[in-house]
């Protein structure tokens, strides 16, 4: 597989990707090599390659560069996964969640006591 590696060049979108969704550069040489699916981009001159490895489908974004013989690698992700939330937003988003949460069961203690005064 080391031939293969040589002919790959990563953007730093592409190796950001890799690392958030614990993709390996093996996997994308597999894919880039012998995918199950090879579609057009609507980009100009690129490519997307599609390959099922370990239960996750694959997708890689490339573009062939034709003087240096070598596939830029543009951008990497895996069908039916989200990105991981990172630690510092979830913390950030914490205080709203838990005062949506009281709200909405404060909403709906009102709503009650309004349609059990409505019965009465």
């Amino acid at each position: 597989m080391d031939k293969y590696y040589q002919n790959l060049i990563f953007t730093d979108h592409a190796l950001d990707r890799l690392r958030l969704r614990a993709i390996s550069q093996h996997q994308v040489a597999l894919v880039l090599t012998h995918p199950e699916k090879t579609l057009p981009s609507d980009k100009p001159n690129q490519m997307k390659f599609i390959r099922t490895l370990d239960n996750r489908t694959i997708h890689v974004m490339g573009k062939y560069l034709d003087d240096q013989k070598k596939w830029l690698v543009i951008s990497i992700w895996v069908r039916g996964e989200d990105d991981p939330v990172p630690l510092m937003w979830q913390i950030i988003t914490l205080p709203l969640k838990i005062i949506a949460k009281i709200a909405k069961i404060i909403l709906s203690h009102i709503k009650n006591i309004l349609l059990e005064k409505k019965k009465l």
